[in-house]
């Protein structure tokens, strides 16, 4: 009988602690685990609520975490992962809604517009010079244009090769960032090529052309 009951033991020990163990992992799970469920917000909408924007251009939602399936007033909207995009139509009372969520955005709706950027300033002015100090460029090449812009394939080049110079956007204003390890040198003739393109999709051509000073 004790030969019986210490195999019996030996048995229920193991059995009890995998018991146990499996009980801590569920009652883990129900005090809400990682948050993995929870539920995306609206973060950001590009332009912003309350703009006045023309009918076409592009409304850009930006979500905390990926929203799932979104629509705009009853249409799906594209994108993956936390960011969606639209095309506004007449009608600039929108209701948003996810998995989960929804929001509502008012765009005053403008006329559509079919006019491409333009370029109003370069910075520094090098455009056409034949005598550019590479210094001068040692922050980057700003351009400007008359209205919000996205860069698309901008890039200055030498010889057919392009510099490992980065754009970036904000607002007007398109910034090839300089990178000290691929620099203007002198006594070269440098191009910027690619296209700005406005948030109704107009694009303009960019095409800027200057060489450098012979060395010192």
């Amino acid at each position: 009988m004790r030969t019986s009951l210490r195999w019996l033991s030996l048995f229920m020990a193991p059995a009890l602690v995998i018991s146990l163990s499996a009980l801590m992992v569920a009652c883990s799970s129900d005090d809400g685990g990682d948050g993995g469920d929870e539920t995306a917000t609206l973060t950001a909408a590009n332009p912003a609520d309350g703009s006045e924007v023309p009918e076409g251009a592009t409304i850009t939602l930006t979500f905390s975490s990926d929203p799932g399936a979104v629509t705009v007033n009853g249409a799906a909207a594209a994108g993956a992962g936390a960011a969606r995009t639209f095309t506004l139509g007449a009608d600039g009372a929108l209701s948003i809604t996810w998995d989960g969520g929804a929001h509502s955005l008012t765009y005053t709706v403008l006329a559509p517009d079919n006019t491409p950027p333009s370029l109003v300033k370069v910075t520094p002015d090098v455009d056409g010079a034949s005598d550019v100090d590479p210094a001068d460029l040692a922050d980057g090449l700003a351009l400007e244009f008359d209205e919000p812009v996205d860069a698309d394939e901008v890039v200055i080049s030498t010889g057919g090769t392009a510099l490992a110079w980065v754009p970036t956007v904000d607002g007007n204003t398109i910034t090839l960032q300089a990178n000290a390890d691929d620099p203007i040198v002198n006594e070269t003739e440098y191009e910027v090529t690619g296209a700005a393109v406005d948030l109704a999709g107009n694009s303009t051509d960019i095409s800027i052309s200057f060489t450098t000073k012979a060395k010192e």
